[in-house]
C-alpha cells in the first residue's frame, strides 16, 4: 500500500466518528429549531418519575452552588464596601484624635476580620484618649477582647473553608457536574429521537425499513441514557455528603459564638461597673 493510500486511510478512519458527530449535532439542532418554531410534530415526553427527580436534583444543586456562594462571602476578609464605611469613620476619629496630640494617622492596614478591626481602632483610640481615662481604659479593655474574639472567628472561617466550602465546591464539580451533563445528554437523545420520528413518519416506502430501525435505535438509546441520568441524579439527591458539611458549619459557628459569648461575658461586668463609676462621679460633680 503507498503511502498516499494509507495517509487517506487515517484520514478517513479518523474523520468517520467526527463527522457522525457533527451530524448529529446538525439532527438535534434543526429539531431544536423546529420544535422552536412550532413546526414539528409529536415530542417525546420525559418519563414522570424522571421530571420529579429532576426538580429535586435541580433544588439539591441551586441550595450547594448558594450556600457556597454566600460561606465565601461570609468567611471572606472584610476588604469590601462593609468595612470601608467603618474604616472611614475611625480613621476620622483617630485622625482628629491625633492631630490634637500632635501625632500623624498612621496608614491604615487590612483587618483581618471585623472584629480585628473594632479591636485596632478601639486600642488606637484608647491610647489617644489616654488610658488613665475611664473612656481609655474601657476602650483598651474592649480592644484587647475583640482582638481575641477575632481570633475565634478566623478559626471559624478556617473550619468552614476546609470543612464545608471545599467539600461542597467538590461535589459541584464532581457528582453534580456528572449529572448535569447527563441531564443535557438526556435532552440531546430525545431531540435525536424525535428527528428520527420525524424521518420515518416523512421517508419513502424504499426507505421505511431504515427509517424504523433508527427510530428503534435512539429509543434504546434514549431509554438508557434517561436511566443513567436518573442514577447520577438521584445519587446527589440521597447524598449524606451535604448533610455531613451543614453540620460541620453548625459547629464551627457553634464554638466561635461560645468562645466569643464567654470572652465578653467575662468584659461586660467590667466596662458596666467603669460605666457605673463614671456615672456617679458625674452626678456627684454636677449637683
Amino acid at each position: 500500500m503507498s503511502s498516499f493510500s494509507k495517509f487517506t486511510q487515517n484520514v478517513s478512519t479518523s474523520w468517520s466518528p467526527f463527522a457522525e458527530k457533527m451530524g448529529k449535532s446538525f439532527t438535534q439542532y434543526k429539531q431544536m429549531a423546529s420544535e422552536s418554531l412550532g413546526s414539528t410534530g409529536e415530542v417525546t415526553e420525559l418519563p414522570t418519575d424522571y421530571i420529579a427527580l429532576e426538580r429535586r436534583y435541580e433544588a439539591v444543586r441551586q441550595s450547594a452552588i448558594s450556600l457556597v456562594k454566600v460561606s465565601k462571602a461570609y468567611t471572606a476578609p472584610p476588604t469590601q464596601f462593609d468595612m470601608q464605611a467603618l474604616q472611614s469613620q475611625f480613621s476620622t476619629l483617630t485622625s482628629k484624635l491625633g492631630s490634637k496630640q500632635g501625632a500623624e494617622p498612621e496608614e491604615a492596614k487590612v483587618p483581618a476580620t471585623c472584629q480585628h478591626e473594632i479591636a485596632r481602632a478601639s486600642l488606637d483610640i484608647s491610647e489617644k484618649v489616654g488610658l488613665e481615662e475611664p473612656l481609655g481604659a474601657a476602650l483598651f479593655k474592649f480592644g484587647s477582647i475583640e482582638e481575641r474574639v477575632g481570633s475565634e472567628k478566623l478559626k471559624q472561617d478556617q473550619a468552614i473553608e476546609s470543612k464545608f466550602i471545599k467539600p461542597m465546591s467538590a461535589t459541584l464539580e464532581s457528582s453534580i457536574a456528572l449529572a448535569q451533563n447527563a441531564r443535557k445528554q438526556v435532552q440531546a437523545a430525545r431531540l435525536t429521537l424525535d428527528a428520527a420520528k420525524t424521518t420515518f413518519k416523512n421517508a419513502r416506502p424504499d426507505k421505511a425499513d431504515a427509517a424504523r430501525r433508527d427510530v428503534e435505535t435512539a429509543e434504546d438509546q434514549f431509554v438508557t441514557i434517561v436511566e443513567e441520568a436518573m442514577n447520577l441524579m438521584r445519587a446527589v439527591v440521597e447524598s449524606p455528603e451535604p448533610l455531613r458539611c451543614l453540620s460541620e458549619f453548625v459547629t464551627a459557628q457553634l464554638a466561635f459564638h461560645k468562645e466569643a459569648a464567654a470572652l465578653l461575658g467575662d468584659l461586660a461586668p467590667e466596662i458596666e461597673e467603669i460605666q457605673v463609676t463614671q456615672e456617679a462621679l458625674y452626678r456627684h460633680d454636677n449637683k
